[in-house]
């Protein structure tokens, strides 16, 4: 006997028991997450900077000054020689080296321009230069003359004033009276102090400094 079997229709998938399961299983994976965390977070220790004071070096006292001490007024001498000027010495163009033209009649000792008056006072000697007195000349050599002025022919006399050294030599030269052109004035101060040599002025029998006027005189020829 043959039997006829029920028909079954094709089981359709259930997208609500699916999107249930999926849930649960999401569910659990949050919670085992949770507990695998640890309860706290460590703490962050906190980096504070620590500023060190620097203590401030004051400034050291400096010492009292020193009193000042006295200084003793230096003897001068009360009676001021006249100026007088000793000859000119002439500078040729064509022989530079050739010695200055010089009077030596007319160049008294330098003490003998200076009238000496007895004192009763008896103390240190007068150790001033003295002022205005005959320079005689020991070395005297001509300054060269300039290449420039001589070729344009210019010429000129130059005043100088010169402090003599106790061994005579000129210790500063400067110009009294300008040539009026200033490569003949700068020749002659520079020969004068690098080469020239005077006898030293007398005071007292005693060598001093001095003061005297020299003329160069630039002159072609």
């Amino acid at each position: 006997m043959v039997r006829a079997l029920p028909f079954r229709t094709p089981t359709r998938l259930d997208i609500g028991r699916i999107l249930a399961i999926a849930a649960a299983i999401a569910l659990h994976v949050f919670a085992l997450l949770l507990l695998l965390m640890p309860m706290a977070a460590p703490q962050i220790a906190q980096i504070v900077e620590q500023r060190i004071p620097v203590p401030l070096q004051a400034d050291p006292i400096p010492p009292p000054p020193l009193p000042p001490q006295p200084v003793e007024p230096t003897p001068q001498d009360k009676r001021v020689p006249t100026p007088v000027t000793p000859p000119a010495v002439t500078t040729p163009a064509n022989v530079p080296d050739t010695a200055p033209i010089i009077d030596q009649g007319t160049i008294a000792a330098t003490s003998d321009t200076i009238d000496s008056a007895p004192t009763s006072d008896i103390g240190s000697p007068d150790t001033s230069p003295m002022v205005g007195s005959q320079l005689q000349y020991v070395t005297a050599p001509a300054p060269p003359y300039p290449r420039v002025e001589a070729r344009a022919g210019i010429e000129g006399t130059v005043v100088l004033k010169v402090l003599v050294d106790v061994d005579g030599a000129p210790l500063e030269v400067v110009i009294e009276t300008s040539s009026g052109n200033r490569n003949l004035d700068r020749e002659a101060r520079q020969h004068v102090l690098k080469h020239w040599r005077f006898k030293p002025a007398v005071r007292d029998g005693i060598a001093v400094q001095a003061y005297g006027l020299v003329p160069i005189d630039f002159v072609l020829r």
